[in-house]
């Protein structure tokens, strides 16, 4: 009972209280808002997305991946990107359906259960990516994924 409260709180919070500085931060860039506003996870800023940031550096001499280690990051990215992408389309065709219901003014009561598992399946989604960054961790050196966060850091600003 108590995890499910505490599921139902992290979805309504990610649902009807947008973060204010996220919202300032991405009001200059539309897509960022966007795939915020669309993401499968509960927690939508603040997690490198490692897999995505790797396409864009992947034969950079300053990485200098492997060949072992492209073949084992691309199928963490593959398991990745399956795992999320079956869950999506559930996650936002409830999220919409809680929506609509709440306002057309649908009692709140009826809609916790959809909530309960809205965030059930937000919270898988998002340990998929916790997985996809302890496993992307765990095949790149340490000075490799100093260079991947420094350049992650590099275009945040």
């Amino acid at each position: 009972m108590f995890k499910r409260l505490i599921l139902s709180a992290l979805t309504a919070a990610a649902l009807l209280v947008p973060a204010q500085a996220a919202a300032n931060q991405n009001a200059k860039h539309p897509k960022v808002k966007m795939a915020k506003k669309n993401s499968p996870f509960l927690i939508t800023s603040g997690l490198p997305h490692y897999t995505m940031v790797l396409k864009k550096v992947w034969n950079d001499p300053a990485l200098a991946l492997t060949p072992e280690q492209k073949t084992k990051l691309i199928e963490v990215r593959k398991a990745t990107i399956a795992g999320v992408m079956a869950l999506k389309p559930k996650i936002m065709k409830l999220q919409r359906a809680i929506v609509s219901s709440a306002l057309k003014g649908g009692e709140p009561a009826s809609l916790y259960p959809d909530v309960e598992r809205l965030a059930s399946l937000k919270a898988e989604a998002t340990k998929i990516h916790l997985r996809c960054i302890a496993d992307t961790r765990k095949i790149l050196t340490p000075a490799q994924l100093a260079y991947l966060n420094g350049f992650i850091r590099s275009k945040r600003k």
